[in-house]
């Protein structure tokens, strides 16, 4: 046990040390480029420049909890660079928090079910969830994904403390849920699926059954009706205009590999690395293979557990169920998303709730490991240490990272090219709106007017008299057109894969 402690110990030192890089380095990787949508919104409103990501244009395309969270960062002193810094320093304690709320739910549960005393299983739990990369990287990319899964965790936690639902355990798990709803708003299938749950519930009369599902709707409802008011209100639709940017129905190959694949990364998270060896349906399938290889060799464990949950461990029946919903509501994202959602690249992250699963799967092997073969456990646990700190040692140096292109290319062709008192289109704005004024985004994520010019993208820009754009040549084609210069825009620069076009006023 005392090794798992050292270790652990080992990894925090290392990821509170990305918290002191460079500030050139603070706001790369493994910060991404769509969390800069949310620093700009979160600026403007510290700023009192109102709810807008580019201080003039109203915007509902963020998650609100965390948006407001994160808001005093940038009060606190007119410096960028120390704010982000702030930003990614609460992100760490959000995740040193869910890797306690983890170890603290598995050790609280599993220990009399899988016969490993609860000290050393909570150590390993703890280690599991902080020696993830796929984990530690959904936690520190400044999005809200890190955010969700510490309340989907804290649900877990005191839903695991309720022996008989009354009434007050079910306002609180209402609220929770609000919250949830706050923190993403895809996390109402959740409000949905535990509502239908207490349906089931065969120890309460079937009035109280409805009675109490319809009460977590409505608590939770009420805690995150502002959120829904304001979207209606302002922007006649519900869905944030990031959602209705990236909204659309098609069902194609390219969405099933990046569903297959994302399933597979969530349930098998150690192996999110490999895909710099290992790309397309290999890489997915493999990790089918992986994670179904894992579940047979854990079959009889499982089935220990399963024959286990009973009343009288409430606490591992509580967890089984807590498992099973979200195993139902990763199905049910799953399908959404791969309906209606053109972000493929984002599954990965939208399907983040199946992670925890995928952790406590692995948790279970090493515990089987751990009883029958103590020397390969410590060189699994060892390895598991040495591959997340290889990776933070890249993040410090850079070798093998992509540098943030959007800053190191994008931003500095526009601000040698492009006057500072010019606008400035770009489809991918979240980095060079950030750092720069007078930036308007094209691809509608977080600019909601842009939305009813789709196809009409050189109609718009007339209408804003804005005569600059820069994008990758897949986007300036989209907006432009392949001629540009029939159209009147002529190429000024390429720098990296971003093309900045202007088109003359004269």
């Amino acid at each position: 046990m005392k090794y798992l402690k050292w270790i652990s110990l080992l990894i925090l030192i290392g990821l509170i040390s990305l918290a002191f890089r460079s500030g050139s380095s603070i706001i790369d990787h493994p910060i991404i480029e769509d969390a800069y949508y949310t620093f700009s919104v979160t600026k403007n409103i510290a700023n009192g420049n109102g709810i807008s990501a580019d201080g003039e244009t109203p915007t509902n395309g963020f998650q609100p909890l965390y948006t407001f969270l994160i808001a005093p960062s940038f009060a606190i002193m007119n410096n960028d660079y120390f704010s982000i810094r702030i930003i990614f320093i609460l992100s760490l304690l959000i995740y040193f928090s869910s890797a306690f709320l983890f170890a603290s739910i598995l050790s609280n549960s599993l220990n009399v079910a899988i016969g490993i005393e609860k000290r050393e299983l909570f150590w390993l739990g703890f280690l599991v969830y902080i020696a993830s990369v796929l984990i530690f990287i959904n936690y520190l990319n400044g999005l809200e994904t890190g955010l969700m899964l510490f309340g989907i965790l804290v649900l877990i936690k005191y839903y695991q403390k309720i022996n008989i639902l009354k009434t007050i355990n079910v306002f609180v798990l209402g609220i929770i849920l609000g919250f949830l709803v706050l923190t993403r708003i895809d996390t109402v299938f959740l409000v949905i699926i535990i509502s239908v749950s207490l349906l089931f519930r065969k120890e309460l009369s079937l009035k109280i059954r409805f009675l109490y599902a319809l009460f977590i709707c409505i608590i939770s409802f009420l805690i995150s009706s502002p959120w829904w008011f304001y979207n209606f209100y302002h922007f006649g639709s519900i869905m944030p205009t990031s959602g209705q940017a990236q909204f659309g129905f098609e069902l194609s190959m390219t969405r099933l590999f990046f569903l297959v694949d994302s399933v597979g990364q969530n349930l098998a998270p150690y192996t999110y690395t490999f895909d710099r060896f290992l790309h397309g349906w290999i890489g997915a399938l493999l990790r089918l293979t992986i994670v179904s290889a894992f579940i047979i060799l854990l079959w009889n464990t499982i089935k220990n557990i399963i024959q286990k949950n009973n009343i009288n461990n409430i606490k591992l029946k509580r967890f089984v169920e807590s498992i099973t919903i979200l195993i139902i509501l990763s199905v049910v994202l799953s399908i959404w998303y791969f309906l209606f959602s053109t972000a493929g690249h984002f599954y990965l992250r939208y399907l983040a709730p199946l992670s925890i699963a995928g952790l406590l799967i692995f948790v279970l092997l090493l515990t089987l490991i751990l009883k029958q073969r103590k020397i390969l456990f410590n060189i699994l646990i060892t390895g598991m240490a040495l591959l997340v700190l290889f990776v933070i040692t890249f993040f410090h140096t850079g070798i093998f990272q992509n540098k943030s292109q959007f800053f190191k290319y994008q931003l500095q062709l526009v601000s040698n090219c492009v006057p500072k008192n010019e606008y400035v289109a770009a489809g991918q704005s979240g980095t060079l709106g950030f750092f720069r004024d007078k930036v308007v985004n094209m691809d509608g994520k977080v600019n909601n007017e842009v939305l009813k010019y789709k196809g009409r993208a050189i109609e718009y820009l007339e209408k804003k008299r804005i005569h600059w754009l820069c994008d990758w040549k897949f986007f300036t084609d989209l907006y432009l057109g392949k001629e540009p210069k029939k159209k009147g825009w002529s190429l000024v620069s390429k720098y990296g894969e971003f093309y900045l076009y202007h088109k003359s006023t004269e």
